[in-house]
């Protein structure tokens, strides 16, 4: 998602997204954007390609009881299958109310929509806790892979996510 601004073109999330947390904007730039992908999988579909998955960031703030029902009804809307579907999440999500999170989690799954973990390894999330939570995808963050090959500290970290989630 890109912020296309009158003066300074396109502004990436990085540099908008905080603002929008901090005011709440969040909550109806992730509603907008949820529809948005859906409308574009339901043209893809239309157009006869098989299920595409679909990633959309869900932020701490969207992250409700209210969100799997939404995402119930996004689906609808747009006639998709849950296949056509992936909501990520960060570490940061999972610390709030461990119980609460994994509620909502198991919700969003039991639709059949995929649950991945974004910037994996940025956080303080405890691996003893990350084997409860019900994530289909790990995504490490980028400050961990930008030296692969060539960084022997990149590789290990890479190396043992990948085992962790296997």
């Amino acid at each position: 998602m890109r912020w296309s601004h009158p003066v300074r073109g396109l502004v990436p999330p990085c540099e908008f997204i905080p603002l929008a947390e901090a005011t709440g904007l969040v909550v109806q730039i992730g509603a907008w954007v949820l529809d948005a992908a859906c409308a574009q999988a339901r043209q893809w579909r239309q157009a006869g390609l098989p299920p595409l998955r679909v990633a959309i960031n869900v932020s701490v703030r969207e992250f409700t009881s209210g969100l799997p029902e939404c995402v119930a009804q996004t689906l609808q809307r747009y006639d998709l299958t849950p296949q056509w579907l992936e909501l990520e999440i960060t570490e940061s999500t999972l610390m709030d109310n461990i119980e609460r999170v994994i509620g909502i989690m198991d919700r969003i799954t039991a639709l059949g929509v995929s649950l991945s973990l974004d910037d994996f390894g940025t956080g303080y999330s405890s691996l003893s806790h990350l084997k409860r939570f019900p994530i289909d995808t790990l995504k490490i963050d980028r400050s961990f892979i930008n030296g692969i090959p060539d960084d022997a500290n990149d590789c290990a970290i890479a190396s043992t996510v990948i085992s962790i989630a296997l």
